[in-house]
């Protein structure tokens, strides 16, 4: 689609997405923790570095109008703006993947959700070795349209449940002493 291509030409490369990093205290709870989540794969490095260093909530307001207007330009009529299925998939994210008090949409099945929307396939994948955890997979389409941040999603995401929070799966955290005993908690099988 045209419409993301541009919004993934202009970007560079990115900060960190830790949830404390990307947190503006001198700003509003309704505010603060905008950058959290898909908005900060979608945002660029100059953007998230501008909105971290606002100081009022009047200035962060202004900054997402302008963010969204940017995204926004150039959509065909009748069909839904970024911003439209940003608002969607947030809504649609934080029902299906709040754990807690942590919304579904900051998270990281919440940030793939919204980014690029349902997933091809969803299965459950049983380990290769016996000192790895069961995980939790996503399979997109080879020929995937570029998600909100205006990239391809990756072919396969994977998820494991860590503590009280699924999160995505990678090869740094085969040694993390919290997986043990995933094998049991986590169902096996098909979709």
């Amino acid at each position: 689609m045209l419409l993301f291509a541009a919004v993934g030409e202009a970007k560079k490369k990115k900060l960190p997405t830790d949830p404390e990093e990307l947190f503006n205290p001198l700003l509003g709870i309704e505010y603060s923790h905008w950058l959290v989540g898909p908005i900060a794969r979608m945002a660029t490095e100059e953007e998230i570095e501008r909105y971290l260093q606002l100081a009022s909530d009047e200035e962060a307001a202004a900054f997402i109008e302008e963010f969204w207007k940017k995204r926004n330009e150039g959509t065909p009529v009748f069909t839904d703006t970024p911003q439209e299925i940003f608002e969607r998939r947030v809504a649609e994210a934080d029902k299906l993947f709040t754990e807690g008090t942590f919304p579904g949409s900051h998270s990281d099945r919440g940030t793939i959700y919204v980014l690029y929307g349902e997933p091809e396939k969803r299965y459950y994948d049983r380990p290769r070795r016996v000192d790895e955890p069961v995980t939790e997979v996503w399979e997109y389409p080879k020929d995937a349209e570029p998600g909100l941040d205006g990239e391809k999603p990756k072919r396969r995401y994977r998820f494991v449940k860590l503590g009280e929070r699924t999160v995505l799966y990678t090869e740094q955290m085969k040694n993390d002493p919290r997986l043990r005993d995933l094998r049991r908690r986590l169902p096996r099988g098909g979709n």
